[in-house]
């Protein structure tokens, strides 16, 4: 978030969450330019943590500017009561979605303020 994946990539083997450093990895190597490797790791998060791991996934949609792909998971996390849509109002990784009508809308189906 600081505009250093650089720095970011050596500390991501530190996390001890799998799922989260997959989410990390999508990131960070997008963040680099190196998108083929962003989505195999995007690939292999989904393929692993589909069912658990909504949120993080609409995250990285939603970093890599693609909308639709996040909302869609967005609404995933949401069926699946994700306990990280708490931080969909404050999540920087979802900044690119402000501007959409379907963010507002997003936030009132969770009941919190637009």
């Amino acid at each position: 978030m600081q505009g250093r994946p650089h720095d970011g990539l050596p500390e991501i083997e530190r996390v001890q969450a799998d799922s989260l450093r997959g989410e990390l990895y999508a990131i960070v190597y997008y963040a680099l330019g190196r998108k083929k490797e962003s989505d195999a790791a995007l690939k292999e998060l989904i393929a692993k943590y589909h069912a658990s791991e909504a949120y993080g996934i609409a995250s990285v949609y939603a970093f890599r500017n693609q909308s639709d792909e996040a909302f869609e998971w967005l609404d995933r996390a949401y069926a699946q009561r994700d306990g990280g849509l708490i931080e969909t109002k404050v999540d920087p990784l979802l900044k690119s979605l402000y501007s959409d009508p379907r963010y507002a809308a997003f936030l009132k189906k969770l009941n919190l303020p637009i």
